[in-house]
């Protein structure tokens, strides 16, 4: 029974060993850039075109947590909202408030390891939370009737792109990721799309609501353990 018992202890010391070899675990933080646009409606009548929508580009902070093949990430954005607005003469863009949003995301990546420096392509799904937003004046945009609820702000999203590290010591590591993302509508805009196609098919035409997208770039330092 002993001699059992030391032969299982001695299996799990040699199973986290393997594990450990395998899945190299990390964790660290930095800051990060995101830019989003064509968040919005149109509607098409014919060769015309209407839009309604807003660019959000944020600055934040970001902690990320890595097994080698998975990294997930949490963070943090203020944003800077520009409303855009196109009909078939005129395109006109105003300063449109602001907003901070919490963010989550989980991508599956695949490193190649060059000795200092190891280079990754990367492939997941994201989800942003808007926590308060305000319009030029700096009133509240969920004060109005025409969102009854921030949260119908909200996204979730794709994201694809690259990333390496570059090692600092044995343990640090310096982290860069350039990403593409592209965010499924919010509710809200979901909503507007279904009120542009009431609307264009009184004339012949659709509405719906737009993809937003843009770039997502990060920096930070990382830790090995």
């Amino acid at each position: 029974m002993k001699k059992g018992i030391v032969i299982l202890v001695l299996l799990m010391f040699a199973a986290t060993g393997v594990f450990a070899q395998a899945f190299s675990m990390s964790a660290g933080g930095g800051g990060l850039f995101d830019w989003s646009f064509s968040n919005g409606a149109e509607a098409k009548i014919g060769s015309d075109k209407y839009y309604t929508g807003w660019r959000d580009m944020g600055f934040g902070a970001f902690l990320f947590f890595d097994a080698t093949y998975v990294e997930v990430e949490l963070s943090f954005a203020y944003a800077l909202l520009t409303s855009v607005m196109i009909n078939p003469s005129d395109t006109n863009t105003e300063k449109g408030g602001n907003m901070m949003k919490a963010g989550a995301s989980i991508l599956g990546k695949y490193p190649f390891d060059f000795g200092f420096i190891t280079v990754f392509p990367l492939l997941g799904v994201s989800y942003h939370a808007v926590i308060i937003a305000k319009d030029q004046d700096g009133d509240k945009i969920n004060d109005y009737s025409m969102l009854d609820n921030i949260k119908n702000l909200s996204q979730f999203g794709l994201l694809g792109g690259a990333g390496f590290d570059i090692d600092l010591t044995r343990s640090l590591f310096l982290r860069a990721e350039a990403l593409y993302q592209l965010c499924l509508p919010s509710k809200f805009m979901s909503d507007a799309g279904e009120v542009y196609n009431e609307i264009a098919k009184l004339s012949g035409g659709t509405g719906y609501a737009t993809l937003g997208m843009g770039p997502r770039v990060k920096v930070g330092v990382g830790y090995r353990f």
